[in-house]
């Protein structure tokens, strides 16, 4: 007779599509992007993941935190008894989301389930440091009772063993290998050079220097396709429409876009710019997909970002500064053998690290253990 299935419920944000196929085309954040990514590619014989969602902003009519709060506690609930679930997989936002983590800890251990908590983000421990008394009491009730907690960064690891006694394992972001190409594409072979950003166009990702960056390196004669890829926030759109560009360079706007065409373009470009200064910067999706499609890579050392674009598989740079992009970008296009190796080196290195093939593996044992 077969063995049942290990079920496990994953907690994480509601997602705006209903339809399973539709959310894998979703382009959506961080934390829906990765919920999107467990439910539609987690393949196993031995394990069966269930969605658990909890509200988002926008979401409800009466969107205050209090009324969220019941919503949610309700929603879990049904979930905990319907659902017939051994393991509660949280994919933890922190800060203003620990209250509701604490609540879904609190159930799980009086039913007697398993918890994973995954830290996502890059903000954990500053925010934890900072935060108020009554926030840190929940933040220890959360990590001391969890059976086990799986951290984004590195870094996180002797801070989680240092603050709170407890051992952390290392769960980066991850792609999908079904969307890995077999091999990295070419790159630097026209008489321009198309640079790309894919991402929430604000202030906090460095677009404004992007563009001026790229105004500096066209001024110099280079030719330069610019493409922007995702919402812009009004301040952005409002300055880029009266912004006076250089005649070599060429701004493409393409705002929001599905997550199967991003990937096409992605296939497009040579250049990933991604420039980052956003406080809650982690692991970033766009970098992985960078990596995987074989771009030549620009990023700052934002979040976790330093330790996954090196000087082996990119440029990683300090100052967020129009002259600091455009010297990176004439540099590329002076030395494109080198912008070639680095690329190739960090298709290699997703491919080995930040696979789903390879954290899969990782976390079955983690689920069959507990």
């Amino acid at each position: 007779m077969n063995k049942r299935k290990i079920r496990v419920l994953l907690y994480g944000p509601y997602i705006r599509s209903g339809s399973k196929k539709k959310m894998k085309n979703l382009a959506v954040g961080g934390y829906a992007r990765n919920m999107i990514t467990y439910i539609n590619y987690f393949k196993s014989e031995k394990i069966e993941v269930i969605p658990s969602f909890h509200t988002v902003r926008g979401q409800l009519k009466f969107d205050n935190f209090v009324w969220r709060f019941i919503v949610d506690t309700i929603s879990f609930f049904k979930d905990i008894f319907s659902k017939n679930i051994e393991i509660v997989h949280i994919l933890g936002q922190y800060r203003t989301a620990i209250p509701r983590e604490f609540m879904v800890v609190f159930v799980s251990i009086l039913f007697n389930k398993k918890v994973v908590y995954e830290i996502k983000a890059g903000i954990f421990m500053n925010w934890y440091l900072s935060t108020n008394s009554i926030f840190k009491w929940l933040t220890r009730y959360i990590i001391k009772q969890s059976n086990c907690i799986l951290a984004e960064g590195e870094i996180y690891l002797s801070f989680i063993k240092q603050e709170f006694d407890k051992k952390a394992i290392y769960f980066p972001n991850y792609v999908p290998s079904s969307v890995i190409p077999k091999k990295h594409m070419e790159i630097l072979s026209d008489d321009h050079l198309k640079v790309l950003f894919v991402g929430y166009c604000y202030e906090g990702k460095g677009v404004f220097e992007l563009v001026q960056g790229c105004n500096l390196a066209a001024k110099k004669g280079h030719k330069i396709v610019l493409t922007l890829v995702g919402s812009e926030q009004i301040e952005f759109t409002r300055w880029l429409n009266n912004y006076s560009t250089n005649d070599n360079l060429t701004v493409n706007r393409q705002g929001p876009k599905l997550f199967d065409e991003v990937l096409e373009i992605f296939k497009e470009n040579d250049v990933f710019c991604f420039p980052s200064i956003h406080k809650s910067e982690g692991h970033s999706n766009s970098i992985n997909e960078a990596m995987m499609n074989g771009l030549v890579i620009i990023s700052s050392k934002q979040g976790f970002l330093d330790s996954i674009i090196t000087d082996e598989t990119g440029y990683s740079i300090k100052d967020i500064h129009p002259k600091t992009i455009s010297d990176t970008l004439e540099d590329i296009l002076n030395t494109p053998e080198i912008a070639k190796e680095k690329a190739k080196n960090a298709y290699w290195k997703l491919r080995n690290n930040y696979s789903s093939e390879k954290l899969y593996k990782k976390l079955i044992e983690i689920y069959e253990v507990l």
